[in-house]
């Protein structure tokens, strides 16, 4: 079995050009064939350079970033269903505001659904059902002139 130049070019664009790191099924096809080719060589050539600037970079010690990931796993793990719909709703902020409004917003949560279930349902009770231009208009005609005596 042969190697073809495009997977060779391949290999090297995604191992780099050291035969160490490619893959060991492919590694012995890809070194014969780096041997017999010249534009082989100059490929891995071309790419040594990018190698040797790449094996130069030193990742920064990432212990910092870790415990700020795991303190945020373990900050969204605590608490109940009930924090969770807070923040959800109100996202944390570090201004006083926010935290006197977040307790009264969420306290008015249950009123509105009532309101809007209220609206919506007739809970079984029977009768005219006006619609809110005619309840407008009866509450219109209603006689205020007794209530002030």
């Amino acid at each position: 079995m042969t190697l073809s130049s495009e997977r060779f070019t391949a290999i090297v664009e995604a191992y780099g050009s050291q035969p160490a790191r490619w893959p060991a099924e492919e590694r012995a096809l890809a070194i014969a064939y780096s041997a017999a080719h010249p534009e082989a060589q100059a490929l891995q050539t071309e790419f040594r350079a990018l190698d040797d600037m790449l094996d130069q970079f030193q990742v920064a010690d990432l212990s910092l970033l870790e415990r700020n990931v795991l303190s945020q796993v373990a900050r969204t793990s605590e608490g109940n269903v009930f924090d969770h719909l807070l923040d959800w709703l109100l996202p944390h902020s570090e201004k006083l505001a926010a935290w006197l409004w977040r307790p009264a917003l969420v306290a008015c949560m249950p009123l509105v659904c009532g309101i809007l279930l209220a609206d919506y349902f007739s809970f079984g009770i029977e009768g005219v059902q006006n619609s809110r231009e005619e309840e407008l208009y009866l509450l219109s005609l209603n006689d205020y002139t007794e209530t002030f005596e």
